[in-house]
């Protein structure tokens, strides 16, 4: 148990820091800076799988398709980690929310590779029809800690972690390659 809890913990600590600077968490701003997050873990926490068949993919790329192939895709912003994380948005794309309301959508390449989708709301209504929207999708996660709105799947393909930021108001939805992660993590170890 206390095992599975650590998983939990020390994933959504990645997370919640591992694609920080797009502006919600890591941000500089006096706000964000003043504000320390006390964690609550939940001690009855249990490690979640996906239900059925896991992502291939998210929003209709497959994992580790290339760049090149995939149409419309304009660079939005550069993540540092791991050597250089590359975001982009895609014309005319939206992730449908229960509410009937896209939002925006953020797509993750590394080394030119597709590795994370992230999904990012403003304000508690459209928090709401996110969780929602992927509850009815994935079920509900594995909730790590008590106190916050967190929640988290783990599979063989692909991790997935859901947030809501009551400082910031944001709500994020974040989907990544687990066998990208790999990849990523064997680089780094090498240095």
């Amino acid at each position: 148990m206390k095992r599975i809890l650590g998983i939990l913990i020390s994933f959504s600590v990645v997370m919640v820091t591992g694609c920080g600077s797009w502006g919600g968490f890591g941000s500089n701003s006096s706000a964000q800076k003043a504000a320390i997050p006390v964690y609550v873990p939940n001690e009855k926490a249990r490690l979640v799988r996906f239900s059925g068949s896991e992502p291939e993919g998210f929003n209709g790329i497959k994992w580790e398709t290339k760049l090149s192939t995939v149409a419309g895709m304009k660079h939005y912003r550069t993540d540092q980690s791991a050597g250089g994380i590359e975001f982009y948005l895609k014309k005319g794309d939206g992730f449908p929310l229960g509410n009937g309301k896209p939002a925006p959508v953020q797509y993750g390449f590394w080394r030119e590779k597709f590795y994370v989708g992230m999904v990012t709301t403003g304000g508690l209504t459209d928090w709401n029809s996110l969780k929602e929207t992927v509850f009815s999708k994935f079920g509900v996660g594995a909730k790590p800690f008590s106190n916050k709105e967190e929640y988290l799947w783990v599979g063989k393909v692909a991790v997935m972690a859901l947030r809501y930021d009551e400082n910031s108001k944001m709500g994020t939805f974040y989907i990544r390659s687990e066998s990208m992660e790999k990849q990523m993590e064997s680089i780094v170890t090498m240095r």
